[in-house]
């Protein structure tokens, strides 16, 4: 799909660690590629094909949202209108754009990021087993499997 994108544009870019995350268009230079800064600040250069407008990756994507803005994030459903995520195991709250990241759907986890989910869930000493490390970082283990 062509999308027409312009600097100033607010869109989801593509990070090395495999995911979506919000940012603004700085610049486009030659070739297709784009020079974004992301809402934490950092800079990037990606390609055309890496970045997806705001409002089809509201659409499409798969979101996870910072809870609380404790640097894990969460799988939900985002109500656009009020920004308010639905995460899976049942919280809910209000979150900031900067918040959110997404995956394309069909697009698998790399072994980086996987390693790095299991590595966060050894040391903060979770179990991986599912929702089962949510509940337990949530203080909700009283209906964990293990």
């Amino acid at each position: 799909m062509d999308i027409t994108i312009l600097p100033g544009q607010t869109v989801f870019a593509y990070w090395k660690d495999g995911y979506y995350y919000p940012a603004i268009v700085n610049e486009i230079l030659e070739q297709n590629i784009i020079e974004v800064a992301f809402l934490d600040g950092i800079l990037g250069l990606v390609s055309s094909e890496q970045i997806v407008e705001l409002q089809e990756a509201f659409q499409i994507m798969q979101l996870q949202g910072n809870f609380k803005n404790n640097g894990v994030f969460y799988k939900g459903r985002l109500k656009q209108e009020s920004m308010t995520m639905y995460y899976n195991d049942g919280d809910i709250e209000q979150v900031e754009l900067k918040q959110l990241r997404g995956a394309r759907p069909g697009e698998p986890m790399g072994w980086k990021q996987a390693a790095g989910v299991f590595a966060v869930g050894v040391a903060v000493g979770l179990a991986i087993c599912g929702m089962c490390k949510v509940r337990k970082r949530r203080g909700r283990d009283r209906d964990c499997c293990c």
